[in-house]
């Protein structure tokens, strides 16, 4: 019987012969290794799933001044093929842009508002990734009804 010496073994053949416990062992879905893995992936989605819900009033809210641009836009075209007097169509060109004015100041100031949320939302995540994982399923549910609180009061 011939025994090897380390410089006459292959590479595989020290990973098979090392102490560590196989692969397998590891990745055995026996709780802590599974909550390791799931949790970055766990904390992504919540995140994912909280700027969601924190965007969709803005973004219905900046849906609907668009569609009160296009509107008024298309009201002010049909004044204006209508009139005849220079005088009355700088009155409607003017009313037009009041009111687009109006409609920029107002997505400013929702852009704003809504900035200042979401960067308090990356602050309570970061939070939330610093606890460990028994603290972290307990703030996560005051967390959601903070949200749903704030959802509804934007709304």
């Amino acid at each position: 019987m011939t025994t090897k010496t380390p410089a006459s073994t292959s590479r595989v053949e020290r990973i098979a012969d090392a102490s560590a416990p196989p692969l397998v062992d590891l990745l055995r879905l026996d709780g802590s290794i599974t909550q390791m893995m799931a949790r970055p992936f766990e904390m992504w989605l919540r995140w994912h799933n909280d700027m969601l819900k924190a965007v969709e009033p803005v973004t219905l809210g900046w849906l609907e001044r668009r569609r009160e641009g296009a509107g008024a836009a298309l009201e002010a075209l049909e004044k204006m093929v209508r009139c005849t007097d220079v005088g009355e169509a700088a009155s409607i060109q003017r009313e037009w842009v009041d009111g687009a004015i109006k409609r920029l100041t107002s997505d400013i100031a929702t852009l704003t508002e809504q900035t200042m949320a979401l960067s308090q939302e990356a602050v309570a995540v970061a939070r939330h990734a610093a606890q460990p994982a028994a603290e972290a399923q307990a703030s996560s549910k005051r967390r959601a009804v903070e949200k749903e609180t704030q959802v509804e009061a934007a709304a």
